[in-house]
């Protein structure tokens, strides 16, 4: 059977491609004068947003030679931007993930695209830039493309913390302590939950859980961003970006003057993002019994007060 072709759509979405090539850098064989060609930049943003990929799963995700997709990682390699570890299914197999200056690459990366495009869309009508967004939800979602942020409803807790068990586990390797730490953790959290500062956001797409984020008020005017969870379907589309956005706002209208976190070495993706919204690690701890064997656990800061304020530093313990 011939594919379904519109006949009207076809000549439009080609020339739309060629414009949005030309306008998001990448015709150049030096994609946004990062040093890198737009294959090695597209293997380092799915790395960096899908943790613990094999090169053939990578290949595949991207739809790419595996030859290509390995020459390209072992000069990604070279460079220091990413590593291969032993994958947590499979002790024969190496799964590659972004190092720390992968990392910091990728989100000056993402920063310089969102930057460029932002200045692209403002230079057209505005109504025609909502339209375009309307459609492209309709098209890439599939169903009800849209995402709620909401408050918890009964059950939705559980549901948290299981699925902090259920992906840490299966998809990150982590031992089973692990879902023990959350459950411990998320019991303090919410045996002192005191709204307005302590709120926990719940994202739904279509109707379905697909992730969500805490902020808990701590003295000095720092709040802590806790318990970031994002359903491996949803990963790319900005959710997990609105979720710590939303955190940020909460915190600013709350009079915060400081952020903190807590997250593990080995989360390339977690990290990024956090990266990207100003965040900087300031403490690495070794040898916590939740994480897997050789990762640190983390604590990073973002500074909301005005320039020239001092971040007061602590012990950093995973989502503690």
């Amino acid at each position: 059977m011939a594919p379904r072709s519109d006949r009207a759509a076809t000549p439009l979405v080609r020339a739309f491609s060629r414009e949005f090539a030309r306008a998001g850098g990448l015709l150049s064989p030096d994609y946004l004068e990062s040093g890198l060609s737009l294959g090695e930049a597209r293997c380092l943003y799915d790395l960096g947003h899908t943790t613990g990929l094999d090169i053939s799963t990578l290949a595949a995700q991207l739809d790419l030679d595996l030859g290509y997709v390995s020459r390209v990682v072992s000069r990604l390699a070279a460079q220091g931007l990413v590593t291969k570890r032993v994958a947590p299914h499979d002790g024969r197999a190496r799964s590659v993930v972004l190092t720390a200056k992968g990392t910091r690459r990728l989100a000056a990366l993402d920063h310089h695209a969102n930057h460029r495009l932002d200045a692209w869309l403002g230079t057209k009508p505005a109504p025609a830039v909502d339209q375009l967004a309307s459609g492209l939800r309709a098209f890439l979602g599939g169903g009800d493309p849209r995402v709620v942020l909401r408050d918890p409803r009964p059950g939705d807790l559980g549901h948290i913390i299981a699925r902090h068990g259920e992906i840490y586990v299966a998809e990150f390797g982590y031992p089973p302590a692990f879902e023990g730490y959350v459950v411990q953790a998320f019991g303090e959290f919410m045996a002192t939950f005191a709204p307005p500062r302590d709120r926990i956001f719940i994202a739904e797409r279509g109707g379905r859980f697909v992730g969500s984020v805490a902020v808990k008020g701590l003295p000095r005017a720092t709040a802590q961003l806790r318990f970031l969870i994002l359903e491996a379907h949803a990963r790319g589309l900005g959710i997990g970006q609105r979720l710590v956005r939303r955190v940020l706002d909460h915190a600013r209208a709350a009079g915060e003057r400081r952020v903190v976190l807590d997250t593990a070495s080995d989360l390339a993706a977690a990290r990024g993002l956090y990266a990207a919204h100003g965040f900087r690690k300031v403490t690495s701890v070794r040898g916590e019994p939740w994480l897997p064997r050789g990762v640190s656990s983390e604590r990073w800061e973002l500074d909301l007060a005005p320039v020239g304020a001092t971040p007061r530093r602590g012990r950093a313990r995973i989502h503690g």
